[in-house]
């Protein structure tokens, strides 16, 4: 989230700085339909990092709740059957127990060590959470 949004605010305020540090005569010799597109373009750009910035996992009692760039799935405890971040996989996938998985992008294996330890964490969250009498 801090990278996403630092270079947001980098990305806005270099854009701003160039477009008013350019002479007037240049300024001038952009069309209103171009100018529109750069912005349109920045924003796009902008959304995405956002997008980026608020991807995450939340264990709360009831659930697991993981917020992936536009979707939010609010899972249930027993629909969680494994987490899994394999060598080689972009980010942390879950096994759910309707035989489909879901990516978590608040994980990301180019983290290294770090993803490892989060993935170990909730991997650790849902084995204690999914417990039974027949696991103890």
């Amino acid at each position: 989230m801090v990278v996403a949004v630092t270079v947001g605010t980098a990305l806005l305020a270099a854009s701003v700085w160039m477009w008013f540090g350019l002479p007037d005569e240049y300024r001038a010799g952009f069309s209103r339909i171009q100018v529109v597109t750069l912005a349109l373009i920045l924003l796009a750009i902008l959304t995405a990092l956002g997008a980026i910035a608020r991807t995450r996992a939340v264990a709360a009692p009831d659930g697991l709740t993981v917020v992936n760039a536009f979707r939010i799935h609010r899972l249930a405890w027993a629909d969680v059957l494994m987490v899994r971040l394999r060598s080689g996989d972009p980010w942390v996938q879950l096994d759910l127990a309707d035989g489909t998985t879901l990516g978590v992008l608040a994980i990301q294996s180019a983290d290294g060590a770090r993803a490892r330890r989060a993935a170990e964490e909730l991997a650790a969250i849902v084995a204690e959470r999914t417990r039974t009498t027949r696991n103890d």
